[in-house]
């Protein structure tokens, strides 16, 4: 019962960042697509593991940490997201709900994380050749979101700098804002943040 609990619990957290996905393209028009294919593997996952399949349990943790790390590391959404709430919370109103959503977004993708492990410990199943399917994962689903990146938001490759060998001409593109700013380091514009 236990087992089947966490299950749940993975399906509800990547329920929570799809729709999560679903209002930041709301508020930026122009990541509606990137949105739409990035909440592909989530949902997935959420499906895999009600269902108690390993894959979906390995699919849950890989992604999640990706975007926590992207969003935690890469660039300063989650803790500029964490501000928002507390500025929430001390003068009850918040000047950029597309920045606060980053607060759910990281719980739930931390959610996910932490409920696919403990679920895949639960099961009776594990073989150590789930070590493959996790080192798979790893290398997969990075670059199934840099693929999607690269197809439909290719201003955000600059998230991917000094992880990537892009070409000049694919950097500079990349690299290149909509307004003709330069990002770098940690100031990059994330892709799931909306200008106005």
């Amino acid at each position: 019962m236990a087992s089947f609990k966490l299950s749940v619990a993975v399906a509800i957290c990547a329920a929570i960042f799809v729709v999560i996905l679903a209002i930041a393209a709301y508020f930026d028009p122009t990541i509606r697509v990137l949105h739409v294919f990035e909440a592909v593997p989530y949902a997935v996952a959420g499906v895999l593991c009600l269902r108690r399949n390993k894959v979906g349990y390995v699919l849950a943790a890989v992604s999640g940490g990706f975007w926590l790390w992207m969003a935690g590391f890469r660039t300063s959404f989650i803790r500029n997201g964490f501000e928002r709430v507390a500025m929430l919370a001390r003068t009850g109103t918040v000047d950029r709900v597309d920045i606060l959503i980053a607060a759910p977004a990281a719980l739930a993708t931390g959610g996910l994380v932490l409920f696919s492990l403990f679920g895949y410990l639960r099961l009776p199943d594990k073989s150590w050749r789930d070590i493959l399917t996790l080192l798979a994962a790893s290398v997969l689903v990075p670059v199934f979101f840099i693929a999607i990146f690269w197809a439909f938001a290719p201003r955000y490759l600059g998230l991917f700098h000094g992880i990537l060998k892009l070409s000049p001409r694919a950097r500079a593109r990349g690299l290149e804002g909509r307004r003709g700013e330069k990002w770098a380091g940690a100031s990059r514009r994330p892709p799931f943040q909306a200008t106005h």
